[in-house]
């Protein structure tokens, strides 16, 4: 499947200027995301469309990013350790909102949790 691209400026000019919102490409069914990774882990991946092989973790906590120049920035340009290659990954809508809804944040936050403890619980 091919992601259409455009150029930055035009597609900052279409973004959201309030609220919460996630920005990322789009179909009726799927959203791209992002996840960076070791050469073995993406080649065992890009070779047999699905993780698995002896590098990779399903116990491991995963960072996705919907945007392509944050998964960049995140993973050092694709230079960290660990991090030399940026996968795109499509997913089901129906699956990214149940990561979503099984989503913490990393740190407490008041405006979510009205005690330190209710957020630890959710960890």
């Amino acid at each position: 499947m091919k992601i259409e691209t455009q150029p930055y400026l035009d597609y900052n000019d279409k973004l959201p200027k309030k609220g919460r919102h996630i920005v990322g490409f789009q179909d009726a069914e799927s959203i791209v995301v992002y996840q960076a990774y070791q050469h073995k882990i993406a080649d065992f991946a890009v070779e047999n469309q699905f993780f698995g092989g002896s590098r990779y973790s399903y116990n491991r906590m995963s960072w996705i990013k919907p945007n392509y120049l944050w998964m960049m920035y995140r993973s050092g340009w694709a230079e960290k350790s660990g991090q030399e290659r940026v996968l795109a990954i499509w997913i089901r809508k129906s699956d990214f909102e149940s990561i979503l809804n099984q989503a913490v944040f990393t740190s407490f936050n008041s405006k979510f949790y009205e005690k330190e403890q209710n957020w630890k619980e959710d960890m």
